[in-house]
C-alpha cells in the first residue's frame, strides 16, 4: 500500500484558487449591491432637498402662515380620521400575503405587525425597518423565512397593482401638466397608458399563467384572478384615501379639482418609492409642491407639511410607542413564565 503524500504547494494553489474566485466575486457583488442602493438614494435625497430649498426660497413667511391658517380645523380632523382609517385598511395587505402562503394568524397579531411595519417603514424605509420587523414577528409566530420573503413580494405587488390600475386610469383621463424641472421624454397621458399596459399584463398573467416561476430557491405562482382583483382594489382604495386626506388639508380658498390632486399624489408617491428614499422625504414634498403650486399657490407648502405630519410623523411616533410597549409587556410575560417554570 502506497503511503499518502501531501500535494505539492503549487498544486494546492491550483486547486484552491479557482474555488475561491466565485466566492470572492459573490462577496464583492453583495457588497456593491449593499452600497450602491443606499448611495443612490442618498444622492437623490440631497438633490431633492436642494431643489426643494430652491422652491421654498420664493415663498414668504406670510404666504406660509396663510396656508396654515387657511385650512379649517374640522378638515384637518377629518383628514386625520381618514389617515387613521387608512392605516387600519393597510392590514389587508398582510392578510392577502398570508392568504397567498396559505397561513392564518389572529387578526390582532396581523394588525399589530401591519401597523408597525407601515408606520416605521413609511418613514425609515422598507429594507431598514419594515422587512426586519416582519421577519422578527412572523418568524416568532411560526412562519418560515421563505414564506416571509414571499409575503414581502406579495405586499409590494399588491401596492403596485393598485397603482398601475388607478394611476393609469387617472393619468389617461386627467393628465397632469408637469413643470419644466420635472419634464419627461413623454407626457403623463403616455405614462398612464404604460401603467395601464402593466396592469393589463399583470391581469393576463394571473388569468393564464399557472406554471411556477423559479426565483432563487423559491417557486412562485401568480396569484389567482380573484386574489389579484382584491389586491388591486385594496391598494386603489388606500391611494384614494391618502389623496383625499391631502386634498382636505389644502387651503379652503384654493379651487383645484380633486383629479389633479390625485394625479399629482400618484406621480409623487410612485417616484418617491422608486428612489427608495425613506418616507420619500424631500422627493414627495418637492413633486407635490411643484405640481400644485401653479393652481393652489405658494401656500401649498403648508398643506404638504401638514400632510406629512399627519400621514408620516404622527403614525411613526405612535408606532414607536406601541413597539416599546409591546416589547416591555412581552418581556414581563416571559419573565413571569420563567419564574413559574422554576
Amino acid at each position: 500500500m502506497w503511503p499518502l503524500r501531501a500535494l505539492p504547494l503549487h498544486r494546492q494553489y491550483r486547486v484552491a484558487v479557482p474555488s475561491l474566485i466565485p466566492l470572492a466575486v459573490s462577496l464583492l457583488t453583495r457588497r456593491l449591491r449593499a452600497i450602491v442602493g443606499p448611495a443612490f438614494a442618498a444622492v437623490l435625497f440631497v438633490l431633492a432637498i436642494r431643489l426643494l430649498y430652491r422652491e421654498v426660497q420664493g415663498i414668504t413667511w406670510e404666504e406660509f402662515m396663510s396656508g396654515l391658517t387657511g385650512v379649517r380645523p374640522l378638515y384637518i380632523c377629518f383628514a386625520a380620521f381618514l389617515i387613521a382609517l387608512n392605516y387600519g385598511l393597510l392590514t389587508a395587505y398582510d392578510l392577502l400575503a398570508l392568504r397567498y402562503v396559505c397561513r392564518s394568524l389572529p387578526l390582532r397579531r396581523v394588525a399589530l405587525v401591519s401597523f408597525l411595519g407601515f408606520s416605521l417603514g413609511n418613514n425609515l424605509g422598507t429594507l431598514l425597518a419594515a422587512t426586519p420587523l416582519r421577519f422578527r414577528f412572523y418568524s416568532r409566530w411560526g412562519l418560515s423565512p421563505s414564506q416571509i420573503v414571499v409575503m414581502m413580494a406579495i405586499l409590494g405587488l399588491t401596492f403596485w397593482s393598485g397603482l398601475w390600475f388607478l394611476g393609469g386610469t387617472v393619468l389617461v383621463c386627467v393628465p397632469v401638466e408637469l413643470p419644466e424641472e420635472l419634464s419627461l421624454p413623454f407626457g403623463t397621458r403616455t405614462l398612464g397608458v404604460i401603467l395601464l399596459a402593466l396592469a393589463i399584463g399583470y391581469l393576463l398573467v394571473c388569468c393564464l399563467w399557472r406554471k411556477p416561476w423559479p426565483i432563487g430557491k423559491l417557486n412562485l405562482r401568480p396569484p389567482e384572478p380573484g386574489l389579484m382583483a382584491v389586491q388591486a382594489s385594496v391598494a386603489a382604495i388606500d391611494l384614494l384615501i391618502s389623496a383625499t386626506a391631502l386634498y382636505l388639508v389644502l387651503p379652503t380658498a384654493a379651487s383645484v379639482p380633486f383629479a389633479m390632486v390625485l394625479g399629482a399624489y400618484l406621480v409623487g408617491i410612485s417616484v418617491s418609492l422608486l428612489t427608495q428614499v425613506p418616507g420619500g422625504l424631500g422627493v414627495l414634498d418637492l413633486i407635490l409642491l411643484t405640481l400644485l403650486k401653479g393652481t393652489v399657490g405658494d401656500s401649498v407648502l403648508a398643506s404638504v407639511l401638514i400632510f406629512r405630519l399627519l400621514y408620516y410623523i404622527l403614525p411613526l411616533l405612535v408606532g414607536m410607542v406601541v413597539l416599546a410597549a409591546h416589547e416591555i409587556y412581552g418581556g414581563a410575560v416571559e419573565a413571569r413564565q420563567a419564574r413559574r417554570a422554576r
